[in-house]
């Protein structure tokens, strides 16, 4: 789950396996400069909900495969596995561990996986990222512990050999598994550490690529080689320095002077001096992250399908996307953004614009999205003053960027609605802990894709994984999403997410979508060995430096 507050575009630094130092001569001293917009919440794979602290844990941690770039396509790499197999239906796949270590010498074992994709099924963990174990057998009965942990479909067959049953064929299952929440874990530590786990370096232990050196929360975060882990030899890099820059001028501006090595820009007059600069290369590619509002659909206003939709349809999206965006991300009409795809079709493509299609049928009928509004009030007993509503919308950042927002999306719901709306400004955190608690009404976030299939996103608004925080449920919804998770013919599984995708979008509204990030990625000319396919999630692995001054 990578939720993150789009302030900037994402940074995506994944790193290809081919792409290795070779004849290049490389710097003496191999270290990289990067930065975070946030305070990562927690290293607590099982905990983790932001891609702050995913940026921090696929360096440290190893699972069992990679998704890496080869040649300038997604290439499958080994991670803890060696080699895996399914059985001949699909519902049972066994991994072959190689020889990795932890950061302390102990060997890494099955038995460690089993550990973690139980401990992160436990209903107790809390584990935000559980709706990723859905295919396992058993998951639902453990998740919501009505069957022990010990029922959950995975065994360690020895100290070197992982099974995993589902409970039925799932197409997509191997793209799954290059998430953190299934990353190993060990009992020992976290029974030792309790509480703490995850939230100072003491408290973390690695088998990945780097380990945590230093933290000091809300200002730098740095990662040193792991020597113990099994494929050092590929890992250039000594350190890797993150400094926490909340602010989008401090990290431009600490790029103009050579102090950070990579930067993300949304701003035309940013991307246009970065551009011009002689020692830079220019990365550009859409990425799998959506821009998104949402609703609380428990609130005693926006539990109103027809409200909620009057808000969806009264942004203008090629506007937001000028406006706000700079006209650098991709106006986005489907929950599924444009980069996503079911086997060789392009969903977005085949399913059509949701949003666009609505705004149609509402003009044929001679109304508006505000009429849409009146009817919702109508139906709750509200009268038919939209300036007498108290709405409020929550964003999480304070910053000018920020307030831009806020002041667009005021106008647009006055002059379309003639909703006099208030703005929350928050940091993020505060922003966060409101939206897990039910403490607002509309919000605004991004969220990234971890694979290509919709149902990475899809899945979010499961009754049971309401990973949004919606409080939507619906029965269909999580029939038709567990149907198309296990659907094997492309077309049949197509279709029941765009059916799917109707419900969550044309009839209830329960989310709208803004626009889709676009990656504005610049790196200084001297560092290597970067991925720019946006579902490599390999961190800094095999990036490394040479020629730097």
């Amino acid at each position: 789950m990578l939720i993150t507050v789009v302030m900037t575009l994402s940074l995506v630094t994944g790193c290809t396996g081919d792409n290795k130092p070779g004849s290049a001569e490389l710097d003496a001293e191999q270290y990289i400069n990067s930065y975070l917009v946030a305070e990562p919440t927690t290293l607590d794979p099982s905990l983790r909900s932001d891609t702050y602290s995913s940026s921090i844990l696929i360096n440290t941690l190893e699972g069992l495969i990679r998704m890496e770039e080869r040649d300038g396509e997604y290439f499958l790499n080994r991670g803890d596995a060696e080699t895996w197999e399914p059985n001949e239906d699909g519902t049972v796949w066994t991994f072959h561990l190689g020889e990795n270590k932890w950061e302390d010498g102990v060997p890494v074992t099955a038995d460690q996986y089993v550990y973690s994709l139980q401990r992160s099924c436990a209903p107790e963990t809390g584990s935000p990222n559980s709706y990723f174990l859905a295919p396992i057998k058993n998951f639902e009965a453990v998740n919501k512990g009505e069957l022990d942990v010990s029922e959950l479909g995975v065994k360690a067959l020895d100290e070197k050999t992982l099974e995993i049953t589902l409970s039925e064929p799932v197409p997509s299952f191997l793209s799954m598994i290059d998430t953190t929440v299934y990353y190993p874990q060990r009992q020992d530590k976290i029974e030792e550490w309790g509480e703490k786990y995850g939230s100072e370096p003491q408290y973390t232990i690695s088998n990945g690529p780097f380990k945590v050196d230093s933290w000091t929360h809300n200002s730098s975060i740095v990662l040193v080689k792991n020597d113990q882990y099994w494929d050092a030899e590929s890992v250039k890099l000594a350190k890797v320095n993150y400094s926490i820059m909340p602010d989008e001028t401090t990290y431009y501006s600490a790029f103009e002077a050579g102090e950070i090595d990579f930067v993300g820009t949304g701003k035309t007059e940013w991307l246009d001096k970065f551009k011009a600069r002689e020692d830079t290369v220019y990365n550009s590619y859409t990425s799998a992250t959506i821009t998104y509002a949402f609703f609380n659909t428990q609130d005693a206003l926006f539990k109103n399908a027809n409200i909620r939709k009057a808000f969806m349809l009264s942004i203008d999206r090629e506007g937001i996307n000028e406006i706000c965006f700079s006209g650098l991300r991709v106006p986005t009409y489907g929950w599924v953004v444009p980069t996503i795809s079911v086997g060789d079709t392009n969903y977005r493509d085949a399913a059509g614009e949701m949003i666009k299609e609505m705004l149609t049928e509402l003009e044929a009928n001679g109304q508006t999205p505000k009429d849409l509004l009146l009817k919702g009030m109508e139906e709750l007993g509200l009268g038919s003053d939209p300036a007498a509503l108290k709405v409020t919308f929550n964003l999480a950042g304070v910053d000018d960027w920020f307030r831009t927002l806020g002041e667009y999306l005021q106008q647009i719901y006055k002059a379309e609605l003639g909703v006099n709306l208030e703005i929350d400004f928050a940091e993020w955190g505060i922003f966060y802990d409101n939206v897990t608690k039910g403490n607002y009404q509309m919000g605004f976030m991004g969220w990234g894709a971890y694979y290509n299939d919709p149902y990475d996103v899809l899945s979010l608004f499961m009754s049971d994984y309401d990973a949004i925080e919606t409080g939507w449920k619906n029965a269909e919804y999580d029939e038709l999403i567990h149907k198309a998770s296990i659907e094997m013919d492309e077309q049949k599984r197509l279709q029941l997410y765009k059916d799917a995708e109707t419900i969550l979008i044309k009839d209830d509204a329960v989310v709208s979508p803004l626009a889709t990030s676009r990656v504005n990625q610049f790196v200084r000319d001297y560092v290597h060995g970067y991925s720019t396919l946006g579902f490599s999630n390999m961190g800094f692995k095999y990036v490394y430096t040479s020629g730097r001054l």
